[in-house]
């Protein structure tokens, strides 16, 4: 966690999601805080930081579960083709009998359980409680993803009305829904459920959730949900979501649903962030010409985690000798203390990588790829690091 999201902040994405958990933001603070100190963010301060956004659901949903199986019920001459599926190496098996899913690492796709010659993996379902986020870390969030499903009002008021504490924290609400034929009327009551909003919102048209790394058609679900809430009007932005992957930018490209003047604005710049009720809600009508149809951003998850992923560990063990133990303070949790440019004192003695030979070169420049399609001002490490 800490080094994907220190990498993609250096990439220059505006926002990154994380589990509503607090050692998660944690992990993914201290991630921020190694981006400061290795791209010299004190001679940049212009080009800001990622907002750091956590998830929560109203009810049962895909990207709240994990796979659970019991390693003694698996046959022994078991080929074990749940474990080569895994995208994030979640499955592992000491020995015939023992292994199982790694919690921490599984994020719900259920690769594994579409591939079990004998049924043994199942789904584990949860709900996000926001009352179990600690209260002192509600400072270090800056804005909430609530995936919901259509037909669910009920669940979602129940949930924003539990969300009251937190609101104060926020500068952006994001919504994430998959299609359905009564999609439309079902984020206007939403939108009600929520109103009045003195923060921007975000419709994240969530696809085919949790598929973007399985190839280049799991897009289009993304893409014609994401037509479907422009083409409605509703007040907010869209970003499309699940499925999406590096042939997102070009297909919306040639759909024409990328505003070219705006793409490669900091998200800061382009929502009118903090305004009054009454001043968001024209800001929101005012935007709906220039935006009417055109989408303001891209989620990339499974995607976005796959491209980079091979390359953390190594990553992590180049910046040890920079970040050191700075790198893992704990000081983070409970306060939201100033991001130091400063690195430890025994960096200066030793030699930095030569960047085109490092791992972290090519974990940047694959981050760099992704979100360079629609940003042209990508964060970078600055040249005093090669």
């Amino acid at each position: 966690m800490q080094r994907l999201v220190m990498l993609y902040a250096l990439a220059g994405v505006d926002c990154i999601d994380v589990a509503a958990d607090g050692a998660v933001v944690a992990a993914a603070r201290r991630g921020l805080a190694d981006a400061v100190r290795l791209a010299g963010y004190g001679e940049h301060r212009n080009l800001g930081l990622p907002w750091l956004m956590v998830s929560l659901n109203d009810s049962e949903d895909p990207h709240f579960r994990k796979a659970h199986f019991d390693a003694a019920h698996c046959p022994p001459d078991c080929d074990r083709p749940c474990e080569p599926i895994c995208p994030t190496a979640a499955i592992q098996f000491q020995a015939p009998g023992q292994g199982g899913v790694t919690t921490e690492l599984c994020y719900g796709c259920g690769r594994c359980i579409a591939v079990c010659p004998v049924s043994t993996i199942e789904a584990q379902s949860y709900l996000v409680s926001p009352e179990a986020f600690p209260v002192d870390q509600l400072n270090q969030i800056d804005a909430v993803e609530i995936h919901t499903q259509t037909g669910h009002q009920a669940q979602f008021t129940q949930l924003w009305q539990r969300l009251q504490p937190w609101r104060p924290y926020l500068k952006l609400v994001s919504i994430s829904c998959p299609d359905h034929d009564h999609v439309v009327p079902y984020l206007k009551d939403l939108y009600r459920i929520m109103a009045p909003l003195e923060v921007p919102l975000i419709w994240q048209t969530d696809g085919r959730p949790m598929s973007g790394d399985l190839g280049r058609g799991t897009t289009h679900a993304a893409i014609r949900l994401a037509q479907k809430i422009l083409a409605a009007g509703l007040p907010g932005y869209v970003q499309p979501a699940g499925g999406t992957n590096g042939y997102t930018v070009s297909k919306l490209l040639e759909l024409g649903l990328i505003n070219q003047a705006a793409s490669g604005a900091p998200l800061r710049e382009i929502l009118p962030n903090g305004l009054p009720t009454t001043q968001w809600a024209g800001a929101a009508a005012k935007t709906s010409a220039l935006g009417a149809k055109t989408i303001s951003g891209i989620a990339y998850g499974s995607y976005g985690r796959s491209q980079v992923l091979p390359l953390l560990d190594a990553i992590d063990q180049e910046l040890q000798p920079w970040l050191g133990a700075e790198s893992s303070n704990q000081r983070t949790i409970g306060q939201r203390t100033p991001l130091s440019t400063d690195l430890p004192t025994n960096a200066a003695s030793t030699p930095w990588p030569p960047l085109h030979q490092s791992a972290l070169d090519r974990g940047l420049t694959l981050a760099r790829q992704l979100v360079g399609q629609l940003k042209s001002d990508c964060h970078f490490l600055s040249k005093r690091y090669g």
